[in-house]
């Protein structure tokens, strides 16, 4: 559950806030292009925030036994760990490949959203 109020949190207001900056810089139109180009934003950010979240929750799933103790004692505690013993920058392992699966996901997202806002604006409130 964290980790879908991580990602959706993420993932809307990084695009709203991306393409209201690419609007405001002149260079973009509200088109395809800036929507393309606000989603990857978005897809980064969005990865960015949640890969610790997926950590923990991967790390969980897979928890062993260890003397008839599970291994963590709950999602603070695997950031703890993962953090001490392997490093800060070990929460976003597998950056590239997450980014890669989730950047295409958010773009079609945001461009099927638009381009649906558009069509019923143009069809229902063009009145």
């Amino acid at each position: 559950m964290a980790r879908a109020v991580v990602v959706n949190a993420a993932q809307l207001a990084s695009y709203s806030q991306s393409k209201q900056f690419l609007l405001d810089s002149g260079y973009f139109s509200d088109n395809i292009l800036c929507h393309f180009c606000a989603s990857m934003i978005s897809g980064l950010v969005t990865t960015a925030a949640s890969m610790p979240v997926d950590i923990v929750k991967t790390r969980i799933q897979n928890m062993r036994m260890i003397d008839g103790k599970p291994e963590y004692k709950n999602g603070l505690d695997v950031l703890a760990k993962v953090v001490r013993y392997e490093g800060f920058f070990s929460l976003w392992k597998g950056f590239t490949p997450y980014y890669a699966r989730l950047g295409p996901h958010t773009v079609l997202t945001f461009i099927f959203l638009e381009q649906m806002n558009k069509a019923y604006k143009r069809l229902f409130l063009s009145g």
